[in-house]
């Protein structure tokens, strides 16, 4: 399919079918920020990050598995397998880790805001290993999305009792977000002509295996048994509508589009965050969140402006 960016004259594409694989993002990175909530709410209660990824990934391959039944599915080569599996252990295995790691060290407001670099990042690595291109406009995308992460959080974020003993966690969570680009770069051409369902399940379920045994040194036995009602309510969103069904659709989003078109979307998950924050958890909002919100939206709009 051509993207947006791509599509001119008499073979340009209808526009309904243009703008799905941006819906799927959108409707993607949104579940992926009130996920952030429940994670939140989760680990307040039960501190036990790798206990929660196996769950949350675990559950969401049992549910996109039924959607294989029946379905003719063509097994891809040995190496894409080994490829796909690869990926999903960043993104599904060490992000997660990372970024639950690193969020005992510094807030989650800082987090977001190095979570903003995961489009520029993705950029630079598609544009080394030749699967993207890197263009003046996309970079300025990318930098106006770190903008709007940084007015609608940063207040959060660098405020003086925010402040951490030491650089750990910014380290980890740049090191997750160096995986999320890493994936985002490679995924995108491999995803090509394949079934985005099966690579899916691929990827998160060598992400989920690779989480298993720190999830058993936490005694994940003995975690589900601390879990009450709400924390069960929170894994089932999280493993279903913000991983299961969000995760298929960002896959599918970005085979469509290129690694750049597809990860600047990213940023407007923890602006998001904050939002559903503020709306469930009573929340402060910074006075220019509108304002970092429209900055975010604008990356997406910029970069992929039909251009006739």
């Amino acid at each position: 399919m051509a993207s947006p960016e791509n599509s001119t004259g008499s073979d340009a594409a209808p526009l309904s079918t243009v703008l799905l694989p941006h819906l799927a993002l959108l409707l993607s990175v949104v579940a992926l920020g009130l996920s952030f909530v429940g994670i939140r709410a989760i680990m307040a209660d039960e501190d036990a990050a790798a206990s929660l990824g196996f769950l949350r990934y675990g559950i969401a391959t049992l549910l996109l598995l039924p959607f294989l039944w029946r379905r003719r599915v063509i097994m891809p080569p040995l190496r894409i397998i080994a490829m796909v599996a690869l990926l999903g252990i960043l993104q599904f295995g060490l992000f997660h880790l990372f970024v639950n790691t690193a969020l005992e060290d510094i807030p989650a407001s800082r987090g977001a805001v190095i979570f903003a670099l995961i489009p520029i990042m993705t950029m630079l690595i598609a544009a080394l290993a030749g699967r993207d291109t890197l263009t003046g406009i996309k970079l300025f995308a990318a930098f106006l999305s770190i903008i709007g992460v940084s007015l609608a959080i940063g207040e959060k974020a660098f405020a003086s009792e925010a402040t951490a003993t030491g650089w750990t966690g910014e380290l980890l969570f740049f090191m997750a977000v160096c995986c999320g680009a890493t994936y985002n770069a490679f995924s995108s051409r491999l995803m090509q002509n394949r079934s985005v369902l099966l690579l899916t399940i691929i990827g998160m379920s060598a992400g989920t295996l690779v989480i298993f045994p720190v999830a058993y040194g936490e005694g994940i036995a003995e975690v589900i048994l601390h879990y009450d009602l709400r924390d069960w309510l929170w894994i089932a969103y999280l493993a279903g509508p913000a991983a299961a069904f969000s995760l298929f659709l960002f896959n599918w989003g970005l085979q469509q589009l290129s690694p750049s078109q597809a990860a600047i979307y990213v940023p407007i998950a923890p602006i998001m965050a904050a939002a559903f924050g503020a709306l469930i958890l009573g929340e402060h909002l910074s006075n220019l969140f509108l304002v970092g919100l429209a900055c975010a939206v604008a990356g997406p709009v910029i970069m992929n402006w039909r251009r006739r």
